[in-house]
């Protein structure tokens, strides 16, 4: 059994660095790493070229984005890879331990079936989860963070949880499951990463976050439209608008519509999904 990452990059040439030197690390070798580099101008396809030459790259124009940067690395991935092959998807904004890829293989045997997630540290802080888990309360639109702010090394060995859905910020799926529902729907454009989780569960397959796999995460900057903790009029259309702020209407309305169970329920989970990020921003909101 080989494992793919595949890692979408734009941009950030140092934390591109920084997240295949510790692939470059890892004491299991048996992987292969293909970067899909949406058009960088920064310099990035010439770092990788000259400082990894072991790495598989793919070119963008600049206007892939996640979604599309992502399944091209995966339909890569699909040509060449066998059946029981799996392939790991991760961020360029991520660190990962020694031992990540042998962990993921042995967790891919004793979970088959299965799509499994990282759970999130901050690399400044690296025993403080961010996010052990994701659960939708698919009623009521509420998303939670599992055990945020706990401490990792509280957790014993073996520790996992199921979960509502799994990000792109470090998850093993098996190959199989590309083949059997499809990839990343593209008119997500950027956010559209826990969509199709929630696809291969209704497949018939499970999902988990083990706390055996762990990846430390740089945070966005204070001013990014997701962290700020206040808002002015201004930043209204980039909060609803811009398809990297998790408020953008587009993904969250076709979120509610590709995961629903009905369509009266897509409509409900809609109407409380913007009930939530209206609140959110109001609150925040400083005139």
């Amino acid at each position: 059994m080989k494992i793919y990452v595949v890692i979408p990059v734009h941009n950030r040439k140092a934390l591109t660095r920084g997240c295949l030197l510790s692939l470059q690390q890892q004491s299991d070798k048996n992987f292969e790493t293909i970067v899909i580099d949406d058009g960088s101008t920064d310099g990035t396809s010439e770092m990788i070229q000259r400082e990894f030459s072991g790495v598989v790259l793919l070119h963008g124009d600049g206007n892939l984005w996640w979604v599309g940067a992502i399944n091209k690395g995966i339909r890569y991935v699909l040509d060449t890879c066998n059946p029981d092959d799996y392939i790991l998807l991760l961020n360029d904004d991520l660190i990962v331990p020694l031992n990540y890829i042998s962990q993921f293989r042995k967790l891919a045997s004793t979970f088959p079936n299965t799509l499994v997630g990282s759970v999130v540290t901050d690399i400044n802080s690296r025993d403080t989860i961010l996010s052990g888990g994701i659960m939708i309360n698919w009623k009521t639109a509420k998303w939670r963070n599992l055990n945020e702010g706990k401490k990792l090394s509280s957790f014993p060995e073996g520790f996992h949880t199921e979960v509502s859905t799994l990000t792109g910020r470090g998850i093993l799926v098996p190959s199989k499951v590309f083949k059997e529902v499809g990839v990343y729907n593209p008119h997500f454009i950027q956010c559209g990463d826990p969509e199709l989780p929630v696809r291969a569960a209704k497949a018939g397959y499970q999902l988990i976050v083990s706390y055996d796999v762990v990846v430390f995460s740089h945070l966005a900057g204070k001013n990014h439209i997701n962290r700020k903790t206040q808002y002015g009029i201004s930043d209204i259309a980039k909060y609803l608008g811009d398809v990297r702020s998790h408020a953008c209407l587009r993904t969250r309305f076709w979120f509610a519509c590709d995961t629903a169970t009905s369509f009266s329920q897509g409509v409900i989970y809609f109407i409380f999904d913007i009930a939530r990020i209206t609140y959110h921003f109001i609150r925040r909101l400083r005139l």
